[in-house]
């Protein structure tokens, strides 16, 4: 008896050491740590990941961070409605609506607006959206939310239209919001989405297969990081930049209060600025670095942008563009 339990703790030290040695390997070859480890922290959350998902980034949680903090900040958040509603696109992990719902949260535990929260995220990635329900269950579980909170995660193509969708046997984002009004308690289209943020796809062909990192092109899903070739003619827009007029088109068909859009760097950031301008809805434009909530003053932190009445907050590269109009001005305290 007990030789055999050292020849079984022999076969497990065995089996450990070599499964060890093939994680040394594996991130040798540059496969991502968080692959590797099976997660990420993004802000105060542990989120699963894994390969075929797009490993959420710290920068990402840091504009997320920041715009709750906007919202809340002092005596602003009274002047929320009681309803907030939020709508994510491109969700990959759920990692966005997660945090945006659990900061939320943790606030009204304290008695500040909003009184009921509803958050969506939307995903072409069947895989992605398993990935984003089982993130969410574990989070549940371990206490973060409480039991059924008012989160959902759907499958939609967000640039199709619903003829085109029907063809590629996806629903279109119209279709899945009313799919979702008809089959949930919490409906997801009876009133306006107040707050629509998106991490989209924004790296151009030419830039995935030139600057982008050996381990990121090689480990997570271009699915995620470049935008797809449209049949239609888009020789105006430069290729990283297809999802943003769609993007703006359903902020204003949903008549979002707020669009947070994040970008690859500060020329992009630019580029989208000008053509939330353009729509003419917008009361206030804003591109935020990496971290907006930091001050560098001794940065020339507007010195790469030229845009007329567009605010650039924070340290670091660019990061997001921010907009908001109407009521939003009242929350935002900007009016």
């Amino acid at each position: 008896m007990e030789q055999q339990q050292l020849n079984e703790q022999s076969l497990q030290s065995c089996g450990a050491q070599q499964k060890l040695r093939q994680l040394c390997v594996d991130r040798a070859h540059g496969k991502p740590l968080q692959y590797i480890m099976g997660t990420e922290y993004f802000g105060d959350l542990e989120i699963a990941c894994e390969p075929g998902v797009l490993i959420p980034r710290q920068e990402t949680a840091a504009s997320v961070t920041f715009l709750i903090e906007r919202l809340l900040r002092g005596k602003k958040s009274q002047r929320l409605p009681s309803h907030l509603r939020i709508l994510d696109l491109c969700t990959g992990t759920g990692c966005i609506p997660l945090l945006a719902h659990y900061e939320l949260d943790q606030r009204r535990k304290h008695g500040q607006s909003p009184q009921t929260l509803e958050v969506v995220g939307v995903d072409i990635s069947s895989q992605a959206l398993k990935l984003a329900n089982r993130n969410l269950h574990r989070l549940v579980g371990a206490g973060y939310f409480c039991p059924n909170p008012s989160l959902h995660f759907l499958q939609a193509d967000i640039l199709a239209s619903n003829s085109d969708a029907e063809l590629n046997h996806l629903p279109s984002l119209d279709r899945a919001l009313h799919h979702c009004e008809s089959t949930t308690s919490n409906p997801c289209n009876k009133r306006p989405w107040d707050i629509l943020i998106s991490n989209p796809p924004y790296i151009s062909p030419q830039a995935f297969n030139n600057t982008t990192q050996r381990s990121v092109k090689r480990y997570e899903p271009r699915l995620a990081l470049v935008p797809p070739l449209l049949a239609k003619d888009n020789s105006k827009i430069d290729q990283g930049d297809i999802f943003y007029p769609r993007l703006l088109e359903i902020a204003q068909q949903v008549k979002a209060k707020i669009v947070l859009f994040e970008v690859a760097d500060l020329e992009q950031a630019q580029r989208v600025a000008l053509m939330a301008k353009a729509q003419g809805i917008w009361d206030g434009v804003e591109i935020w670095r990496d971290y907006p909530g930091q001050n560098d003053h001794d940065a020339e932190i507007g010195r790469d942008v030229v845009l007329r009445d567009v605010k650039v907050l924070g340290t670091g590269n660019g990061r997001s563009v921010f907009a908001y109009r109407g009521d939003a001005r009242d929350w935002l305290c900007t009016s």
